[in-house]
């Protein structure tokens, strides 16, 4: 029944949403990966470690693949869209500081094989997640990839990840570096999802591009949800979702 409950309470907040902004956030929010079982578990403090492995190990091979998907974006965007866009790209690949080596720090940390993991795939429902992103990406017009990237996905950060922080600190007891990759993000994430909601509100200057942009935005949001099922399944459950070839 709670989860009915939650479920109406977002439906609601989407049909009572009177900004362009505001309808962008409902529509996250209806599958908005805060509320998932997996990070609802974590939060409680009772997840395996080898579903916070998984979580990292599938981070890495999502992550990993979305190179190109920035610059699909800044192909067909203005200027002030490829400015942010190209931020995003240098910080996430920062040789100093790089954020694939973060997550894969606390991947680490959780038992995993590097090599293993770079020698290997994801599971299907991370490539499925990773296809529909660079798909995204390399639509026409470029406000598709920057509702489904920078608002369906990282917009969810700083929500997501100060769920999970409280219960890698007080119950799981992780050093703070083995960490970076959540605290970190809960304010980076923050800071490019709302240069992506500035932009769009500037852009999107007819009904049907703030459509387009909501319909886009609900699909990340969904099509993410369903990646953490996969994670969920696989590394929480015991239900083998892996190519065993």
């Amino acid at each position: 029944m709670a989860t009915k409950r939650r479920t109406t309470a977002k439906k609601i907040a989407v049909r009572k949403a009177r900004t362009f902004r505001e309808q962008l956030e409902a529509a996250v929010l209806e599958r908005h990966c805060a509320d998932h079982p997996l990070t609802c578990k974590w939060a409680a403090g009772k997840v395996s470690r080898s579903a916070r492995m998984g979580w990292a190990v599938e981070h890495w091979h999502w992550v990993s693949k979305m190179g190109s998907a920035f610059f699909s974006i800044c192909a067909n965007s203005p200027k002030d869209v490829v400015g942010f866009t190209m931020a995003n790209w240098s910080e996430e690949n920062d040789e100093d500081h790089s954020h694939l080596d973060i997550v894969l720090r606390f991947a680490k940390a959780n038992g995993a094989d590097l090599r293993a993991v770079k020698k290997g795939r994801g599971l299907p429902t991370t490539e499925s997640w990773v296809r529909f992103l660079l798909d995204a990406a390399k639509r026409e017009p470029w406000i598709i990839g920057v509702a489904a990237i920078n608002i369906g996905t990282e917009s969810q950060s700083p929500r997501l990840y100060s769920r999970m922080l409280p219960s890698l600190r007080k119950v799981y007891k992780y050093p703070e570096a083995d960490i970076e990759h959540f605290w970190l993000h809960v304010d980076a994430d923050e800071d490019h999802g709302g240069r992506a909601y500035d932009a769009l509100e500037r852009h999107c200057t007819t009904r049907e591009l703030k459509e387009l942009a909501i319909h886009w935005a609900y699909e990340s949001a969904r099509m993410r949800w369903l990646y953490f099922d996969g994670i969920y399944l696989h590394y929480e459950m015991g239900y083998n979702l892996a190519d065993d070839r």
